[in-house]
């Protein structure tokens, strides 16, 4: 009998036919979301199952779990919506994708640089609403943004993809700074300047991007203290996790001026972000589409298949969290 796989969200459709070709597949080609208790419900018949960052798979999952499953492949790099803790506890293997997006977000982080510093979320708004005609012709104000070429960009987390938006801020001859964990090789670091203190990296810094995974040591990492040592003209960036920003204290600052502007992709307790960034000009957001590709997400979707077909074949995870 050929193992059953619950497939919790619409994924690629030659992943799907890749998929039910070597498996009993239960799709989701509605892409209609399972709440969690429907999952409990549900995923004792299956061995298997493709998860998605959008699925809330807690504690509370594992503890009702009967022992049939055996894998959980998530279609993204972050799985902070999964209890590794309690995967660890029950033994279930749970992979990511990791890599196959690392240029596509570098991308979406070179495109919130250029919308929050030149103000393009304010200067469609215009255009959409019409009231180009109402503005004043005033060289010396009208739309004025900043620059970024020859700005300094520090990056928090100089993992691959913080590399690749590194590789393409140099595009624009941005000079790169970065904050990190430990100091990387000579080759990996291209050229960037290493700070051991993040709070000595911030003051330098014209843009700031964050590129780390959702953890305990990067929760709120920044913060009122750390956003205080930006400078006044300095940006945000953030295409990692809602959970490395302090909405109130990022809020605060951008109300108050404290920094020039900010690039949001991501955000706590997403799709619900703080409606208060909807109201703030200087706060250029996105729905979570760093990843957004035809070629990233087929190519993510494939992993997770392949991940799957691995662990039945008894062959080497492809990209095994726990």
């Amino acid at each position: 009998m050929r193992p059953k796989i619950l497939v919790c969200r619409k994924i690629s459709d030659l992943a799907e036919e890749k998929l039910q070709k070597e498996f009993e597949a239960t799709l989701n080609p509605k892409d209609e979301p399972i709440p969690e208790s429907e999952l409990i419900k549900l995923i004792n018949d299956y061995d298997g199952m493709i998860s998605t960052g959008f699925d809330k798979i807690s504690e509370n999952f594992f503890n009702n779990l009967n022992g049939k499953l055996k894998i959980i492949a998530q279609v993204g790099v972050g799985y902070d919506n999964i209890s590794i803790k309690s995967a660890e506890e029950k033994k279930i293997k749970v992979t990511n994708t990791p890599n196959v997006l690392n240029e596509a977000v570098a991308e979406t982080t070179i495109l919130l640089i250029l919308a929050a510093s030149r103000r393009i979320g304010e200067a469609y708004n215009l255009v959409r609403t019409d009231n180009w005609k109402n503005q004043k012709p005033d060289l010396t104000k009208f739309m004025i943004g900043n620059s970024v070429t020859g700005k300094t960009l520090g990056i928090i987390g100089m993992g691959r993809i913080g590399r690749m938006a590194a590789k393409s801020a140099r595009a624009f001859g941005m000079k790169i700074i970065y904050y990190n964990r430990n100091k990387l090789s000579d080759d990996l670091e291209d050229g960037a300047k290493y700070y051991s203190d993040i709070n000595t990296m911030l003051p330098e810094c014209d843009f700031l991007s964050i590129h780390t995974p959702a953890t305990a040591e990067t929760k709120h990492i920044l913060n009122s203290s750390t956003i205080s040592l930006l400078p006044k003209h300095a940006v945000v960036i953030n295409t990692s996790r809602g959970s490395t920003i302090d909405d109130d204290a990022l809020i605060d600052a951008l109300e108050n001026k404290k920094i020039y502007a900010a690039g949001l992709d991501v955000f706590n307790n997403e799709p619900n972000l703080d409606k208060r960034y909807l109201k703030l000009d200087n706060c250029f957001v996105l729905p979570h589409i760093g990843s957004a590709t035809h070629e990233t997400r087929l190519a993510m979707s494939m992993m997770a298949v392949d991940n799957i077909y691995c662990y039945f074949n008894k062959k080497p995870l492809i990209s095994e969290v726990v």
